[in-house]
């Protein structure tokens, strides 16, 4: 996770489903059949709402990877991930040999071959780039075949995004590099701390941080690059103008981050705040807009959460954010925690996203309801891929009594399938620290659906 994981994983915790420990065993033969998703009568607080999962855009996958009309995976054991880990975020520890697994167009499961990766994996012009460990047992990027032959290293360490033909790569510390996937060349065009945002297919977008000559302390600083390697610096944030927008009621403890960043069209918008305390909790900043050149950088809006939600229908352009009525930006659309700022046209009488605790990029476990909820685009649309009815049938039900039991994890989709794991969690009180708690790690069980006939299946478990 990134500098705000523990406090992401701290609130997710408590959204985030659970179960009993009295689920039947599953057999990896045992398929669940869906019946017609009903809503019920749930209180989901989130509209327009739609159960209808057959025109999904693609995703962005990192682990279920679509090419040419199959899907790879990487299949895990129990030595492959942490025993037990703070707030569950289990992470990767062996370089054992791992199964390459591929599923055919009609369903069927075959070996394709085996690697040592772990971690994201994207596979551009029939090659699979993904980090393993070294031989100084770091972190490092790698590419192979769909076997997982002819391995070639590069000198980076993480894999992080495909664009325009190149796989962007990097760390916090080492900076940022690209691999042309028609050369195999390894281009470096940041050697310092650079945090990735986004790009398309002409520029890079990153962060880092650069002397304010004034002052002489490190400010944030967001630049640009294309992808030949020409760096430009887009404009820096100063601690004095974070604390003009928040008050003297903020203590700035800790250097400002981007937390969430949109690219639409010829514009930019992006979330930049502090996080502060012992829990490191987000404590609120800007939404900025700015042209993708760095010029007309405007405050939309000052939030109390990270993360918010971008409408673009093409004539019209909304800004839904954490604001907790704060009546100085925008109005207020639920009458409690969500407001609105209209950059373009009008904005919709129908939408109102959940609130912001979520990345809204990135699939939402919908506390209590027991669903999986994601919004794949800028249309208001939040989509059901895996309903309360659904859980039950498989005996998922992530908290008993308010105790974190299960979580559901690694949910992605592609050519037609859900992809979803569950892992069973026990709390750990001897090694929890203070308000941090440890979790012990059960059973994980990985699961597809098909969208189209609702059906539900084990792939496998460790």
């Amino acid at each position: 996770m990134g500098n705000s994981g523990y406090a992401i994983s701290m609130i997710l915790s408590f959204l985030l489903l659970a179960a009993d420990g009295q689920r039947n065993d599953i057999q990896t033969e045992e398929v669940v059949s869906a019946e017609e998703v009903v809503l019920e009568e749930l209180d989901y607080e989130v509209f327009p709402l739609s159960c209808d999962v057959s025109d999904l855009p693609p995703m962005n996958n990192e682990m279920y990877v679509p090419w040419d009309g199959k899907i790879y995976f990487r299949q895990y054991s129990d030595e492959d991930v942490e025993s037990g880990s703070l707030w569950a975020d289990f992470g990767f520890v062996s370089d054992r040999e791992k199964k390459l697994m591929c599923i055919n167009p009609d369903g069927s499961i075959e070996q394709a071959g085996t690697d040592e990766g772990f971690g994201p994996m994207f596979i551009v012009e029939g090659r699979i780039y993904s980090q393993g460990f070294s031989a100084e047992n770091e972190y490092q990027v790698y590419s192979c075949a769909l076997d997982g032959s002819g391995r070639i290293e590069y000198r980076t360490s993480q894999v992080l995004d495909v664009k325009n033909g190149r796989v962007i790569c990097g760390t916090d510390s080492r900076g940022l590099s690209c691999i042309d996937t028609r050369t195999g060349q390894e281009q470096f065009f940041v050697n310092t701390y650079a945090r990735y945002l986004g790009a398309d297919d002409e520029l890079i977008f990153f962060y880092g941080y650069q002397v304010n000559e004034e002052t002489g302390t490190d400010e944030l600083t967001l630049y640009s690059s294309d992808y030949a390697g020409n760096v430009s610096m887009l404009r820096m944030f100063t601690r004095e103008e974070y604390m003009e927008l928040l008050g003297d009621a903020y203590v700035y403890q800790d250097a400002m981050t981007i937390e969430d960043f949109k690219i639409a069209d010829d514009m930019l918008y992006f979330s930049a705040g502090s996080s502060n305390g012992t829990a490191h909790m987000y404590s609120g900043g800007p939404i900025y807009s700015m042209e993708r050149d760095g010029s007309e950088a405007r405050v939309e809006a000052v939030s109390y959460e990270p993360y918010f939600y971008l409408y673009d229908d093409g004539e019209n352009r909304v800004i839904y954010f954490g604001g907790h009525n704060n009546e100085d930006y925008g109005e207020t659309v639920d009458g409690k925690s969500m407001r609105r700022i209209t950059l373009q046209g009008e904005a919709p009488s129908n939408v109102l996203p959940w609130p912001s605790y979520a990345a809204y990029d990135e699939p939402c476990i919908q506390g209590a309801a027991d669903a999986v909820l994601f919004y794949p685009d800028k249309s208001g649309i939040c989509y059901v891929l895996l309903s309360p009815e659904e859980s039950r049938a498989l005996s998922v039900d992530t908290h008993v009594d308010g105790n974190w039991m299960q979580s559901i994890h690694d949910i992605e989709y592609a050519e037609g399938r859900l992809f979803f794991s569950v892992t069973d969690l026990t709390y750990n009180s001897q090694k929890s620290i203070g308000w941090r708690d440890y979790y012990d790690r059960g059973r994980n069980i990985c699961y597809c659906k098909d969208l189209r006939s609702g059906e539900i299946r084990p792939l496998y478990e460790y």
